[in-house]
């Protein structure tokens, strides 16, 4: 008693049916193309994400600037010089390590002072208004600059 297909099994090889297993060429090519655009997708995510995060670092830099100001401003006697209504622009220049030149960023800074009688008709009270924007962008995300306000009033018996 034979097995019949034992010898089935061992009658045909794949070479000598004319079958052969693997990739064709275009099939390779099809595989090549899809792994060539995932990359590029991810390589754009990558620039994307840096430059975002770039211009969420130059928001916060603006933010801490203006904070500042604000904060000089704050600590002046209402009768101060630098408190006279106008307008004065500045700019600042920050960085967190002086030797990188490439860390340093360059912000504009416009402080606007009025003497506000419509809300109190005496005249004791004030609106300042701080505005810092990057001065250049450089390809980065811009985050279009940070504004603060702030109502300064001087107490209605001393001089303060």
């Amino acid at each position: 008693m034979s097995r019949p297909n034992a010898n089935r099994s061992r009658g045909r090889s794949a070479s000598a049916s004319g079958e052969q297993s693997g990739f064709t060429i275009l099939e390779t090519v099809i595989a090549l193309f899809v792994a060539l655009v995932v990359g590029f997708g991810a390589i754009g995510l990558f620039l994307f994400s840096t430059s975002f995060n770039g211009g969420a670092s130059d928001r916060a830099r603006a933010l801490a600037i203006a904070q500042e100001r604000m904060e000089e401003l704050r600590s002046m006697s209402y009768s101060n010089a630098a408190l006279a209504a106008g307008t004065t622009t500045t700019t600042v220049t920050s960085g967190s390590n002086a030797a990188n030149v490439s860390d340093q960023r360059t912000f504009s800074v416009t402080t606007t002072i009025v003497n506000d009688t419509t809300t109190n008709p005496t005249g004791r009270q004030k609106t300042i208004t701080v505005t810092v924007t990057p001065a250049a962008v450089g390809g980065r995300f811009s985050p279009g600059g940070v504004t603060l306000l702030m109502l300064r009033s001087s107490d209605a018996v001393g001089n303060n």
